[in-house]
């Protein structure tokens, strides 16, 4: 379907995660072993934060991430310390630029991997739902970027873990009313900028793959051998569809129905339970 990769931590070269790592995200694009899809070429993008702005800069094409030479360029030269990036395989809406991930409201990043079973049957209704001050803003036609501004919608800037589970709510209450048993299968990445969520989820409970970075001081004391290991900081997460290199005892799959938030400080694990959102209206 699609493979994402979130990074947060000392300012890095986007390459170092990119392209470097043995299985990085654009061998995924080509070659990923988790996902539905071994090839995702319909388009990419990265998102990332500067040192003096607040809001993001995000860079979409509808080439595959592997014979991008425009990505590999900016990659080479563009260091941050907060990005997401994405690689995708469309689940039948149109390859398009504005269809392309992350999607960005105000200092908001967001990417998917899944999908709403159906979507074409209630994505009139999950339309209606999502307030008239942000629709004007909707450019793509995804069921991904609909998912975004239902959660926005739903108080994504003020709680995202209440209103991602508000918007879950949401959708498999409209697919269950249409009559889809298992309404909405997702991995979610999102970010202001200064910290990071992370949802898995899905309504039959067989979510897509996705893993976070063990706590970097104990990856540096299993494999000292590798510089680019000891090089980064204490702070250093990586949050991946599937992991880029192979390391064992380097990567912690996330729990099913669960998110997790990645800060400054101690980093957080939670459960993940969809909001009856019927009593809300």
């Amino acid at each position: 379907m699609c493979r994402w990769l979130a990074y947060s931590g000392s300012p890095i070269l986007l390459e170092e995660l990119l392209y470097k790592p043995e299985h990085s995200l654009i061998d995924q694009s080509l070659h990923a072993r988790l996902g539905v899809d071994t090839t995702n070429g319909d388009g990419f993008g990265v998102g990332w934060y500067g040192p003096d702005t607040e809001t993001p800069a995000v860079f979409h094409s509808i080439e595959p991430a592997w014979n991008d030479r425009n990505l590999r360029e900016v990659a080479g030269h563009v260091q941050s310390p907060l990005f997401l990036a994405h690689i995708r395989a469309s689940t039948g809406t149109a390859v398009q630029q504005t269809n392309c991930h992350p999607f960005r409201h105000g200092r908001w990043l967001w990417v998917h991997n899944g999908l709403v079973r159906d979507f074409h049957r209630v994505k009139r209704e999950l339309a209606l739902a999502v307030d008239e001050s942000l629709y004007p803003q909707m450019e793509g036609s995804t069921d991904s970027e609909m998912l975004f501004y239902l959660a926005l919608t739903f108080g994504l800037e003020e709680n995202p873990p209440a209103a991602v589970e508000r918007m879950v709510g949401h959708v498999e209450e409209v697919g269950h009313r249409h009559g889809t048993e298992h309404p909405i299968q997702m991995t979610i990445g999102t970010t202001d900028g200064s910290s990071v969520w992370a949802f898995r989820y899905s309504s039959e409970g067989k979510s897509r793959s996705l893993y976070y970075s063990a706590d970097m001081r104990s990856v540096r004391e299993m494999y000292p051998e590798r510089p680019r290991l000891q090089e980064a900081s204490d702070e250093t997460r990586i949050i991946v569809s599937e992991p880029i290199v192979d390391l064992p005892g380097a990567w912690n799959e996330v729990p099913e129905s669960s998110y997790g938030l990645v800060q400054d400080g101690e980093d957080q694990l939670h459960p993940f339970r969809p909001a009856d959102t019927r009593a809300h209206g």
